[in-house]
């Protein structure tokens, strides 16, 4: 098997991430403190958001957001099918009910005018009460929030954004996270900065960020001196460990950032004129958690992959259409059909690689392997 020499992702990491974790080790807390409140006001403060609440996963964060505004059976949560499915899982989890949102073919966010017609349809239909819109700011490039918004409105909607990829960035100069009720981000290694696994939830409202706070620590509240446990919570806390590598990471952010905005300029300047290769729309609030191009319906994903990974080259699915899986066809009737765009994206989005320490040697290589391996298959199709 060949040796993937540039894969998808790869978190920059150096000694300053080395010596926080060691600078920890020695303390001897390692359990939410100093270091957690620090990394939290950091991400508050980027954001322009008045509380930030450190957790375990982005996962978590969805989780905390939906118990915070107490949905469960009998609601309905409006979340995009192409997407991680973990807001989708969530909603499943409490006893919710996901109706799944078509995209849009450029920005593979959340189509505005098929909300529209979703929320109509679980109103006509009597599937559940419409709660909640969840709409995610794919791969770091905002969603309509505006169209989105005026929708939610008019029906009577909370909005939580799903910023899992979306770190930093903006919608019309407006920072994600903060355009709704509650959003949430994700230090996943695939993201732009890591924690190893962790997440956080950013809001204005001082109510829900004790909520999430209390959901966050086994349901625990403190009554002066007095711990109570006002509910059945969870242990969705971040570790000091997690925390400290996060404000290395933060500290870092601008410059990772700029680069992997430079690496897609790249791809977008040495992928523009190849016929069966549609590329992702281009926009300069975007953070570019992962630069995923669209192949041609008569080219096979799963070859293209092979070709690059037979070059040493990372290749895969950018993400996963939920309608498609086997638990929502199985728990709720959907059908691949039943969202186009979705299913088209999931099997025939390719993400490439993507991370600060690429060069731009590496990238030409990338793109011109990329070339040569859909012009053969176009070639013989």
């Amino acid at each position: 098997m060949t040796e993937i020499r540039l894969p998808l992702a790869k978190p920059t990491f150096d000694d300053r991430e080395v010596e926080a974790v060691r600078r920890v080790l020695a303390s001897g807390w390692v359990v939410q403190g100093p270091e957690v409140a620090a990394f939290e006001n950091a991400i508050a403060k980027m954001h322009g958001a008045r509380h930030c609440i450190a957790v375990s996963s982005g996962t978590a964060a969805l989780h905390l957001c939906y118990l915070a505004l107490g949905l469960g059976p009998g609601d309905a949560l409006f979340i995009p099918s192409f997407a991680w499915p973990s807001a989708a899982n969530m909603a499943l989890v409490i006893g919710a009910r996901p109706v799944l949102v078509d995209v849009l073919p450029d920005t593979y966010n959340m189509d505005p005018a098929d909300l529209r017609r979703r929320i109509e349809q679980c109103i006509e239909q009597n599937w559940a009460r419409p709660r909640v819109v969840v709409p995610v700011h794919e791969f770091g490039l905002a969603a309509d929030m505006d169209s989105i918004l005026d929708i939610a409105g008019e029906f009577g909607l909370k909005v939580i954004e799903d910023a899992a990829c979306a770190l930093g960035a903006t919608y019309k100069d407006k920072p994600v996270g903060t355009l709704g009720c509650m959003g949430i981000f994700s230090f996943h290694p695939r993201k732009a900065i890591t924690t190893g696994e962790g997440g956080a939830i950013v809001t204005n409202d001082d109510a829900l960020a004790e909520a999430c706070r209390m959901w966050r620590n086994h349901g625990q509240v403190m009554r002066g001196d007095h711990r109570d446990f006002e509910q059945a919570g969870f242990n969705y806390r971040m570790t000091e460990l997690q925390a400290a590598v996060g404000r290395v990471q933060l500290e870092k952010f601008p410059a990772i950032l700029a680069r992997r905005r430079q690496i897609v300029t790249q791809y977008l300047v040495q992928l523009k004129d190849c016929p069966v290769i549609h590329l992702p729309a281009a926009n300069p609030e975007h953070t570019w958690q992962t630069f995923m191009i669209v192949l041609n319906e008569n080219i096979d994903q799963t070859v293209v992959a092979k070709a690059l990974a037979r070059e040493g080259i990372g290749a895969g699915p950018g993400s996963v259409a939920s309608h498609c899986q086997e638990v929502y066809g199985r728990t709720l009737g959907y059908q691949p059909t039943h969202l186009p765009v979705s299913e088209r994206l999931a099997h025939h989005g390719l993400a490439l690689p993507l991370y600060s320490e690429l060069t731009d040697e590496q990238v030409r290589l990338c793109a011109g392997t990329l070339r040569s391996a859909v012009k053969k298959l176009a070639s013989t199709t």
